[in-house]
């Protein structure tokens, strides 16, 4: 039975798939699976549901660019790829990364909602703002939680399509060996291409209801 390995390849561009093959559908499933229906949702003022499309990127990423699996140790590994997404932009960027999966990742993901201390709004010029209470001398006080996080949506959607992109043209050209190869152990790990075709308990015709 013919099936479909992301929305424009079917399974025969994995079958002794080359390197190309590999980053042809990997990119190909996460712009229209992801970043594609993200687009349309913030089109539309579906912010929160966007959120929660985009924020699957971080601990995804990470598990490619270490070629790791994330079993079991979720926060670094989205912590990891946050801060890979966003390290050019804020200062004490693992610290906010934290509060950030706390807070907006684990909140959209476990219950469907941002936490109270989430809001949102297009208006910020960075995609996120994470506050904290003041010490007596006016410093921030970072050994407390996060009093407020603010995050702009479209940025945060802008920012991981600029890393996505990056990523995707260091894979292709050749630049970076180390990417490379993380990258070809995350795939190994991932997408079980050495069992073959996925065996169905059916023929098409009973699938189909022709039976």
């Amino acid at each position: 039975m013919e099936h479909f390995v992301s929305p424009r390849y079917d399974h025969s561009k994995l079958e002794n798939p080359s390197f190309t093959d590999l980053i042809d559908v990997f990119e190909d499933s996460w712009q229209k699976y992801v970043f594609w229906p993200s687009k349309m949702l913030l089109d539309h003022g579906g912010d929160v549901a966007a959120m929660t499309l985009v924020t699957s990127y971080f601990e995804a990423i990470a598990i490619y660019m270490t070629g790791e699996n994330s079993e079991g140790k979720s926060k670094p590994f989205f912590v990891n790829g946050f801060s890979q997404c966003f390290a050019a932009s804020t200062e004490g960027i693992e610290l906010a990364a934290k509060e950030i999966y706390k807070h907006i990742r684990c909140g959209l993901a476990h219950t469907g909602m941002l936490t109270p201390r989430v809001n949102f709004s297009r208006e910020g010029a960075h995609a996120f703002y994470v506050t904290y209470p003041k010490n007596p001398d006016g410093s921030l006080n970072l050994k407390v939680p996060a009093a407020s996080i603010v995050v702009n949506p479209q940025r945060m959607y802008e920012g991981v399509l600029r890393h996505f992109a990056q990523y995707i043209k260091n894979l292709r050209g050749g630049s970076r060996p180390d990417l490379a190869y993380t990258f070809q152990k995350a795939v190994s790990l991932l997408w079980a291409l050495e069992e073959g075709e996925n065996v169905i308990g059916m023929t098409e015709d009973e699938f189909k209801g022709r039976a």
